[in-house]
């Protein structure tokens, strides 16, 4: 389900992460997965990021966090 216009603006105008940026995703069965943040996907809820066993993936921006161990 696609966001409400409200907040596909804030998601583009004032994104949480920028294409390269170490994350980890907190929660979700995957919790504790590294990652390379790449973009946002067309539901702007959701990132494609780049796991640390190179698989291009697709999770929830809410899920993600800084990796600040990696930065």
């Amino acid at each position: 389900m696609f966001s409400d216009p409200n907040r596909i603006a804030e998601a583009i105008n004032n994104p949480k992460f920028h294409p390269g940026d170490h994350v980890v995703l907190a929660e979700g069965p995957h919790k504790y997965t590294r990652g390379t943040f790449l973009s946002l996907k067309e539901d702007v809820e959701w990132a494609a990021i780049r796991e640390s066993n190179g698989a291009v993936k697709s999770h929830p921006v809410e899920w993600l966090r800084s990796d600040g161990e990696r930065e």
